[in-house]
């Protein structure tokens, strides 16, 4: 191998240790935020497969989100009283993956940086509200799981924040396109409210 090469694939490989472990080194921060349910806040991000603001659509408690004084933000963050479910009532098929699945696309301006995770503020309800996370890969078009959950059949109504991580490798090049999909068994009121409500979401990792 010609020096030239040797010197190059070292630069190439320093700079595949550096990528994580700057990530890992630095901070992590707010880089999205999505408030569920107001128009203003999903604008941009492109919605799909998702059910109608609630609960002014179907009534409901859902963990009594219209009186609850806090949702696990910060203080300068506007609690908006909303939500939305990824497994609507009536819904049509998601458009390349499946009625039970809902997506979003994140797509940011910072100079540099790299996605680490997620946040998500997710309903533990009545229904069985077990759950998958996906990443889409870009290079070969497919659908990846970053994270799946369990509910607990003993929860009667319990909002839960959800810390997803899936590695620093998300370059903000390109949208990053994620989609949650409920997994438990339909419950018997599905067509009245749904199933598998979502609050907020929240987009973390490094960058400027």
């Amino acid at each position: 191998m010609k020096k030239k090469n040797f010197v190059t694939l070292l630069a190439v490989a320093g700079l595949a240790i550096t990528i994580p472990v700057l990530a890992n080194a630095v901070k992590t921060q707010r880089l999205d935020f999505i408030n569920i349910g107001s128009p203003d806040s999903e604008a941009g991000h492109n919605f799909q497969g998702w059910g109608l603001a609630e609960p002014a659509s179907s009534g409901g408690n859902w963990g009594q989100i219209a009186t609850e004084t806090g949702c696990g933000l910060s203080t300068d963050d506007v609690c908006d009283k909303k939500l939305k479910v990824a497994y609507a009532k009536n819904e049509s098929d998601h458009p390349t993956i499946d009625g039970r699945m809902a997506s979003f696309a994140f797509t940011l301006k910072n100079k540099w940086g790299l996605v680490t995770g997620l946040k998500m503020r997710v309903l533990d309800g009545i229904a069985n509200d077990d759950f998958v996370v996906y990443v889409k890969n870009k290079k070969r078009g497919n659908w990846e799981q970053v994270y799946s959950y369990v509910s607990d059949p003993n929860t009667n109504e319990v909002w839960k924040i959800h810390d997803i991580s899936f590695g620093p490798k998300n370059w903000f090049s390109k949208p990053l396109e994620v989609a949650v999909m409920a997994t438990g068994d339909t419950w018997p009121q599905h067509a009245t409210y749904g199933q598998l409500g979502i609050d907020w979401i929240e987009l973390v990792g490094v960058g400027k």
